[in-house]
């Protein structure tokens, strides 16, 4: 994996606040020229560092993080992919820990994210252990 240094965390950091922001902004904010802020980008995405550009809403709906603990002889990876295709699901992770998949989800509300526990649940019998749900408060 390559090496992001100072320079690339800051055009990193600048891309989370506005993904849409113009090149020539970032370059004065990072004191560069609007070229190496183009390189650097396209760098950061050839190289899989920069995996995407997203929207997100402020104060429509809510963003939860659901920790799974799968059941042993069940397949992570297969699971996680069933999850990663659903609507509303930004992403499943495999971690360490107690859980074993973390899904980043954003829903409209509580009956929603009720609603997406109780698919997990009915589509995996059997396979989920337990859940642990998070509702994120703020991003920053």
């Amino acid at each position: 994996m390559r090496n992001v240094d100072s320079l690339d965390r800051s055009i990193l950091s600048h891309l989370r606040e506005s993904a849409r922001a113009p090149y020539v902004d970032i370059a004065k904010s990072v004191g560069v020229t609007e070229r190496t802020v183009r390189t650097r980008i396209k760098k950061l995405e050839d190289d899989g560092i920069i995996r995407g550009y997203t929207v997100r809403e402020a104060g429509i709906g809510l963003t939860a993080l659901i920790r799974l603990k799968v059941g042993s002889g069940t397949e992570i990876s297969t699971l996680a992919g069933d999850f990663s295709g659903w609507s509303g699901v930004e992403c499943v992770y495999e971690i360490s820990g107690d859980a074993d998949l973390v899904a980043v989800v954003h829903v409209d509300d509580t009956v929603a994210l009720r609603n997406m526990l109780d698919k997990m649940w009915l589509a995996a019998p059997g396979d989920i252990d337990s859940t642990q749900t998070e509702l994120v408060l703020e991003q920053y």
